[in-house]
């Protein structure tokens, strides 16, 4: 398992950089460190490979994680850095259609990235053998705690939160607000990113399980995708601009060959990419969920015996 070590220490030094920066000014051209997003991003990946170094140390590293799953993860971190961090995140202050990519990054490709690393397993042995016998044990007393957790990950619970969110903060009203204030926007894209790992665990489970769940989670994943091309349609068909928020900041930030975009071009561009792009990663899914499904592969629970581990 060298490559999971090589791997996990190549994350740290992609976000290493980002502890010189404290200011929660973005520099112009560069890629911006605002410790808000910096530091989640570095406890998950610490995190990660804190599971990592208690797996091997239960010598069962290589029963849970395999090097493509922690390429998984990579890839998931890397899609938050660029949808957060990178260029991306400053060109998102001048044109919708940009601030519309961040979004679909964080509902779409991150957290399905996310969970084939098998994060929730290995977040599980984030911590010590001690220290794990104290959650466990506060975990199961916590009947009021796991009733709404039990609550949350209902097929039908996941999808009504990731609806709401998505179409909540597209109406123009919360997305000024949360345009103009810097908290809010947290709050927002932190909506976008849960409840998308609540449904993509939901669609997911049939790569997990042993019987069930490939048709909740096509149900799930169409009627998600259906709202999601909906709202792209309307934005891409509609001759009124709705976000002019970003006009005070038309020209910032922006290559030359953008500088010339109206608003409602980039709006109309902004639905194209909610319309196509997603619905293209949404149809790759439900294809992988198809053949899941028909293919009759036999399902391994290899797995369900060592969360009996955690505790000890």
């Amino acid at each position: 398992m060298h490559i999971v070590r090589f791997l996990s220490f190549g994350l740290l030094l992609v976000a290493l950089p980002a502890l010189g920066h404290t200011s929660l000014e973005i520099v112009p051209d560069k890629w911006s460190f605002e410790p808000a997003v910096v530091w989640p991003i570095l406890m998950l990946v610490s995190a990660y490979i804190s599971g990592i170094f208690h797996l091997r140390q239960q010598m069962i590293l290589q029963r849970v994680l395999s090097s493509s799953h922690v390429i998984s993860f990579v890839f998931g971190i890397l899609f938050l850095v660029v949808a957060l961090m990178s260029p991306l995140d400053l060109i998102a202050v001048s044109l919708f259609s940009a601030h519309m990519t961040q979004h679909l990054i964080i509902m779409l490709v991150a957290p399905p990235l996310l969970i084939l690393g098998r994060i929730k397993n290995v977040l599980l042995w984030t911590f010590p053998l001690p220290l794990r016998r104290i959650i466990g044990k506060n975990w199961l007393r916590a009947t009021g705690l796991r009733s709404i957790f039990n609550w949350l990950m209902h097929p039908v619970i996941a999808w009504l939160l990731a609806s709401v969110t998505m179409w909540f903060w597209h109406i123009p009203g919360p997305y000024t607000w949360a345009f103009n204030n810097p908290i809010i926007h947290i709050i927002e894209h932190l909506s976008f990113f849960l409840t998308s790992i609540i449904l993509w665990t939901l669609v997911m489970q049939p790569f997990r399980r042993n019987s069930g769940g490939h048709g909740a989670a096509l149900i799930l994943l169409t009627t998600f995708a259906l709202e999601s091309s909906l709202l792209g349609a309307l934005l891409a068909f509609s001759q009124h601009s709705y976000y002019s928020v970003h006009a005070a900041n038309a020209l910032r930030h922006l290559p030359d060959f953008l500088k010339d975009i109206t608003q409602l071009q980039d709006q109309q561009l902004a639905g194209l990419i909610m319309w196509v792009p997603a619905s293209l990663v949404q149809l790759v899914a439900l294809g992988a969920i198809f053949h899941n499904w028909f293919s009759g592969s036999p399902k391994s629970s290899r797995f369900g015996n060592i969360g009996n581990k955690i505790t000890g």
